[in-house]
């Protein structure tokens, strides 16, 4: 009898959605940056309150430029950056992920990179 009453309350709590837990992914904000001014910081990904996911920027000129990726507040310098030779990627997950404002400069104007983050 106690083997029947046991197997009757797990079909009503395992047969029970009440219990499930839904998760909706978190798409990636991303999308191409365009630098305005050579040799010039710009803000690429903003401040957030939350800890991020996930940080992709990379260097995706046909020019052989190369681009410089400041983390942090403060006044951004390329000799406290991170260095994105052509084709290079600035990878970072969680919880190594900064929640930051990022700037990023290249060495002319018009060159982009690819920023993702989540």
């Amino acid at each position: 009898m106690l083997c029947a009453a046991s197997l009757a309350i797990a079909s009503i709590l395992l047969g029970s959605r009440a219990f499930a837990q839904t998760t909706t992914p978190q798409e990636p904000t991303g999308s191409a940056v365009t630098i305005e001014i050579a040799n010039k910081f710009q803000q690429v990904v903003p401040a957030t309150g939350a800890k991020r996911k996930a940080l992709t920027i990379k260097n995706n000129n046909t020019n052989n430029d190369s681009c410089w990726v400041f983390i942090g507040s403060g006044r951004a310098s390329k000799d406290d950056s991170v260095v994105l030779a052509l084709g290079a990627t600035y990878g970072r997950y969680w919880p190594f992920a900064s929640s930051d404002a990022i700037q990023a400069t290249c060495a002319s104007s018009s060159d982009t990179l690819l920023v993702e983050y989540q």
